[in-house]
C-alpha cells in the first residue's frame, strides 16, 4: 500500500483506493497511480466540454464551410459535377 503524509506532518496513513467502476472495479495503491487515469468530472466538463460551446475559430468555421459545400456535390453526371467545380 502507499504512503500519505497530512499536510501538516502530523500523521501519516497507508492508502488503498478500490472503487466499482461502470464495467470493472479499479484499485490503486497511491494517489498518483489514481490521479494518472482519473480526473475530477466538473473540470473536464469545463475543460474539455464547455470549450465547445464558444464561438467557432476560423479554422473551425472554413471547415465547417467546406464540409458544407461537399455535402450538395453532384454525383448524377460528369457535366453537373464540372459545372458545380466551375461555380466554387
Amino acid at each position: 500500500m502507499g504512503k500519505i503524509i497530512a499536510r501538516d506532518e502530523s500523521d501519516t496513513a497507508d492508502i488503498l483506493i478500490r472503487f466499482k467502476g461502470i464495467e470493472r472495479y479499479h484499485e490503486y495503491r497511491s494517489i498518483k497511480e489514481f490521479t494518472n487515469e482519473w480526473r475530477d468530472y466538473d473540470e473536464y466538463m469545463k475543460e474539455e466540454v464547455l470549450s465547445l460551446e464558444k464561438p467557432k475559430s476560423e479554422a473551425r468555421r472554413r471547415i465547417d464551410l467546406f464540409l458544407r459545400r461537399i455535402k450538395n456535390v453532384p454525383t448524377n453526371s460528369e457535366k453537373d459535377y464540372y459545372n458545380w467545380k466551375a461555380r466554387g
